[in-house]
């Protein structure tokens, strides 16, 4: 049976890291006295030396973070853009494509093709997929008749 993961608060790691720092207690001390691993202790140990400077400096931070937030909003207005002109342009080709006769657009089919499947295919020229494996039988008969 599996145990439920333990979550620490930021406040509580923090408070351990520190007392770890202060090397009045052993690693092993600290860990076993709050019923937790030394490797999390240490792992913490590293988090909290290594964004030291943050603390050091918030704006820092701050500004990195907005600069990343800048980047990201004009990556998503360009990618915005990019589906909306998409859209007008699949929009048009529908239309014209509905404007073709069954048999026109039949031909528009590539069954070898592996980026888009058949269904899809028949699904955005319209056609019924039947449609596509159906072959005319010729009646001898009626032939017959005719001549």
């Amino acid at each position: 049976m599996s145990r439920k993961r333990t979550v620490y608060s930021a406040e509580f790691k923090s408070k351990l890291v520190l007392e770890v720092l202060k090397n009045e207690k052993t690693l092993q001390e600290i860990a076993s006295a709050n019923n937790i691993t030394p490797k999390n202790l240490q792992n913490w140990k590293k988090i909290f030396l290594d964004n030291a400077e943050i603390a050091m400096e918030p704006s820092k931070a701050v500004k990195d973070y907005k600069e990343d937030l800048l980047a990201a909003q004009e990556q998503n207005e360009m990618l915005t853009k990019i589906v909306g002109k998409m859209t007008v342009e699949k929009e048009w080709l529908e239309k014209k494509l509905k404007s073709l006769d069954s048999s026109d657009r039949k031909q528009l089919i590539e069954p070898k093709l592996n980026t888009l499947p058949l269904t899809q295919q028949c699904a955005l020229l319209g056609l019924n997929r039947s449609n596509l494996y159906y072959k005319k039988r010729e009646n001898k008969k009626k032939e017959e008749i005719k001549i």
